[in-house]
C-alpha cells in the first residue's frame, strides 16, 4: 500500500464557462467537484493504475465529511485526523473559449499543535505497513516548515520510499532530509538552488545538481516541454506527446502517481519516469484533477521518449 499525505485538504471545484469576465454574471456550462488537495489527486491516479493508496491528513466540518466520503465513494481508503473546523474549498474557473484558468485557493485554517502531534504520531505508528509515502502539497497554516523533513527521516528508518512534491521552505527543508525522489517544477528548482525568480535555469544542470547535492532522484517538470530526470550522475531528456489539452490541473500530481507506480512495479528508472509523464499527460485530456483513463495512459506511455544526456 501507498500512504498519500494530503495535509491541506479541499473540495476542488472546477467551473467551466465561456468568455469569462470580471464584474459580470456567468452561467457555468458544467461544474466538477472532487475531493481535493495534491495527495488526493495522487491517490486518484494511483487507484487508476491499480495501486492501493490510502489518504491521510487533516479534515474537518461539512467540507471534510464531503472530502472523506467522496474518496471512499471512489473506493480510495482514508485514514484522516479530524479537526473541529471547516476544510477549505478551492475554485478553478476554466474559460473554454479563451483557454484560460483562473484559480482561487483558500488558505485554510491554522492547525492546532495537538493535531500536528496527533498526525505525526499516527504516521509514526502506521508507516511500517506501507511501501511508500507521498508528501505533496502545501503545508496548512500552523504546521512547521520542517514537517515533511521529519516524516522523511522517520520513513528512512522504516525503509519506506519517500516521494516529495511541495514548494517553498517545506521543499527546501524536505529535500535536505534526502527523499528517495523529488519532483520540482522550474520555480521550485530555482528555490532549491537559491536562484532568483527571474534567473535563467539550465534544466539539465539544475536536475543534476539537485540529485547530486541531496543524494536523491529527480524528475524536473517543464510542463508541455517535457521533463528532465536525474539520478546518480545521469541526466535524461523526456519528450511528451503533443495533446489537445482540456485542463492541466492535477497533471503534476498524476505524474507523481505514475512515477510511484512505476517504481513499486519494479520498473527501471527510465521506465518509471515514462509512467509518470504518461499519467500526467493523460490527465490533461479530462476536466477534474487526478483523473485519466487507463487507455490514454497506456497510449501515451508508448509515445513518451526518454534519452540519456551526456554533459
Amino acid at each position: 500500500m501507498i500512504l498519500c499525505l494530503n495535509l491541506n485538504a479541499a473540495i476542488d471545484k472546477t467551473i467551466v464557462v465561456s468568455s469569462f469576465e470580471i464584474n459580470r454574471i456567468h452561467r457555468p456550462e458544467s461544474v466538477v467537484a472532487l475531493a481535493g488537495g495534491k495527495g488526493c489527486n495522487v491517490a486518484r491516479a494511483l487507484k487508476t493504475l491499480g495501486e492501493k493508496p490510502v489518504v491521510s491528513g487533516w479534515v474537518g466540518g461539512f467540507a471534510g465529511q464531503y472530502i472523506e466520503s467522496e474518496l471512499q465513494r471512489e473506493e480510495i481508503q482514508t485514514d484522516f485526523i479530524h479537526t473541529n473546523f471547516e476544510s477549505r474549498t478551492c475554485t478553478s474557473v476554466l474559460d473554454r473559449e479563451k483557454q484560460t484558468m483562473t484559480e482561487i485557493y483558500e488558505l485554510g485554517e491554522s492547525i492546532p499543535l495537538e493535531k500536528i502531534d496527533e498526525l505525526r504520531n499516527h504516521v509514526l505508528k502506521i508507516l511500517g505497513n506501507y511501501k511508500a509515502i507521498t508528501l505533496s502539497g502545501s503545508l496548512p497554516p500552523g504546521v512547521p516548515s520542517n514537517f515533511y523533513a521529519e516524516l522523511i527521516e522517520i520513513a528512512r528508518k522504516e525503509n519506506v520510499l519517500t516521494f516529495l512534491d511541495t514548494s517553498g521552505e517545506a521543499l527546501r527543508k524536505g529535500v535536505e532530509a534526502g527523499p528517495f525522489f523529488v519532483k520540482p517544477n522550474e520555480t521550485e528548482a530555482k528555490s532549491i538552488l537559491g536562484f532568483k525568480s527571474n534567473d535563467t535555469l539550465d534544466f539539465y544542470q539544475a536536475a543534476a545538481e539537485i540529485s547530486k547535492k541531496y543524494s536523491t532522484k529527480v524528475l524536473l517538470s517543464m510542463g508541455a516541454k517535457g521533463a528532465i530526470a536525474a539520478k546518480a550522475g545521469e541526466t535524461f531528456m523526456v519528450q511528451v506527446p503533443s495533446v489537445d489539452t482540456k485542463s492541466a490541473v492535477g497533471s503534476g500530481d498524476c505524474m507523481l502517481g505514475g512515477l510511484v507506480h512505476g517504481v513499486l512495479q519494479g520498473l527501471s528508472f527510465e521506465e518509471s519516469i515514462c509512467c509518470g509523464v504518461a499519467a500526467g499527460t493523460a490527465n490533461t485530456l479530462m476536466i477534474g484533477a487526478g483523473q485519466f483513463s487507463a487507455e490514454d495512459y497506456e497510449r501515451f506511455r508508448a509515445q513518451v521518449r526518454i534519452s540519456s544526456k551526456t554533459r
